[in-house]
């Protein structure tokens, strides 16, 4: 599995938003093949296809990632999420998920964890985050 558009966000409370937009701050992504509706067009696939997507919680490097994504997918999620992790898959922008696995006390790491911990690959119309059972509750009701 690849892909080269992953947005990054910041899981947080918006209590002023509605929907997904409430739990999840999405980063300006500064680039236009994430514009002209890409976004909204995964979670319309997402949503449509929701009774074929499941949860798996997957260890990387002593960190827990939770991904939501479609059950013939799963076979490929650890590999994926490895290839990510290690720096070694090409994407658009930068997704910071290797920054924040790798665990270090290297110039920008704070800012990497102070502003992303939740990712969404709106290729394969994944998404994937650092585990957090009262998020994935938020995130149940909200993706339907």
């Amino acid at each position: 599995m690849k892909t080269y558009l992953i947005a990054r966000a910041k899981i947080e409370e918006r209590d002023y938003k509605r929907g997904f937009d409430s739990i999840v701050n999405l980063n300006y992504m500064c680039a236009s093949e994430y514009e002209w509706g890409v976004m909204p067009d995964s979670l319309k696939r997402i949503r449509k296809n929701i009774n074929k997507y499941t949860y798996l919680d997957v260890p990387i490097k002593g960190i827990i990632v939770t991904v939501f994504c479609k059950e013939n997918s799963k076979s490929n999620v650890n590999k994926y999420l490895i290839e990510l992790s290690s720096g070694k898959m090409r994407t658009k922008n930068g997704h910071y998920f290797d920054w924040y696995i790798k665990n270090s006390d290297k110039n920008g790491m704070m800012y990497v964890r102070d502003r992303v911990d939740f990712w969404w690959d709106i290729e394969n119309d994944l998404m994937f985050w650092i585990k957090s059972v009262d998020f994935e509750t938020k995130f149940k009701e909200k993706i339907n």
